[in-house]
């Protein structure tokens, strides 16, 4: 579906179609998702502000619904991210690699490390009572990694004089150093529909403001190719 043949002059363009695909399936996803949450077992849908994006993920609805459909379509979405991401800010690199090898070289494996985290998540179902613990931590590595992989990108970035994107991976680096301190200090999600609210919308803002700052990376190196 998406040509990666000549790699420096689609890498900003694939990674924006694969982008767009993933959040088209976590919408269809949410859309087929049996219902419930951690507080309220019988809501009827899936819930922006009260469901995790993992919740899509798992093999049964906390409703106790099937959940086939959501963890197909949920599954095929976070492939996508994970390859979009991974390939671009591994490709990314190269575009700092003649004046900044090692910092670029730096990039690539903590970019790695953020995947293999996602892909963790993935592979471990959060309603799965074995695998719950292993979900947690994968889902904690991924805001981990993806916190130094920005910081590194900013400062290459930085040296590009490509100040917006700079700007926009910084913002960024906020935002989610902000979410993994609310994941440490803040109430547990299962506690009250509040603290379920702050978890999940504070999750949504984080990962949607990693989807754009991608979004505005790839722009950036279009603007370093042209």
């Amino acid at each position: 579906m998406y040509n990666w043949g000549n790699m420096r002059n689609t890498l900003g363009k694939n990674t924006r179609r694969m982008l767009l695909s993933y959040l088209g399936l976590l919408t269809l996803a949410a859309f087929f998702y049996g219902g419930g949450n951690y507080v309220n077992k019988d809501a009827s849908y899936y819930n922006f502000f009260q469901n995790f994006i993992s919740d899509l993920g798992r093999t049964t609805s906390h409703s106790g619904d099937d959940n086939t459909i959501s963890i197909i379509l949920f599954s095929i979405g976070m492939f996508i991210q994970l390859i979009a991401v991974l390939i671009y800010l591994v490709k990314a690199a190269d575009y700092f690699s003649a004046d900044k090898p090692k910092i670029s070289l730096l990039a690539k494996l903590s970019a790695i490390f953020g995947s293999v985290s996602l892909l963790g998540v993935i592979f471990t179902p959060a309603d799965v009572p074995a695998l719950y613990s292993l979900h947690i931590f994968f889902a904690d590595s991924v805001f981990n990694g993806a916190f130094v992989t920005l910081g590194i990108y900013a400062y290459l970035f930085y040296y590009k004089d490509l100040k917006s994107v700079t700007y926009a991976l910084l913002c960024c680096s906020l935002i989610i150093l902000g979410y993994i301190v609310f994941l440490e200090v803040g109430p547990s999600p299962k506690d009250s529909i509040n603290a379920l609210t702050m978890h999940a919308t504070y999750q949504k803002i984080a990962v949607l403001s990693l989807i754009a700052t991608i979004w505005i990376m790839s722009k950036g190196t279009d603007l370093l190719e042209n």
